[in-house]
């Protein structure tokens, strides 16, 4: 497993938590020249299984907010995705780390063009 990237722009090592300290994939800059980045081999695939994993995550906000009413009966009123961040965040997180550690191993750094 990679433990640094090359910065295409002024070749200085890009770590993991300088990788997880990125906002987004899109809004990628190295943390020594801050020329802008663009990850090009798995951001496609990634946003796939966003469309695939988004479903999931819906049905199981409606499954916590469902069991947690039935023992408070408030949290009926509380939206799903509000129930989901507070109930399971944990399982985001994760989900989110997934991400950070195959773009950060099978990831291709490319500098953006300029515009």
């Amino acid at each position: 497993m990679k433990t640094t990237l090359p910065c295409p722009n002024c070749q200085n090592a890009i770590t993991l938590d300088d990788f997880e300290n990125f906002s987004s994939p899109f809004t990628m800059k190295c943390p020594n020249c801050k020329a802008k980045l663009k990850e090009t081999r798995v951001t496609p695939f990634l946003l796939i299984g966003v469309i695939a994993i988004i479903p999931l995550f819906i049905y199981l906000g409606e499954t916590a907010k469902t069991f947690l009413s039935g023992i408070i009966p408030i949290i009926d009123k509380i939206p799903t995705s509000i129930v989901f961040i507070g109930v399971l965040y944990p399982v985001y997180a994760i989900y989110e780390r997934f991400n950070g550690l195959i773009m950060f191993n099978k990831g291709n750094l490319q500098l953006k063009k300029r515009q």
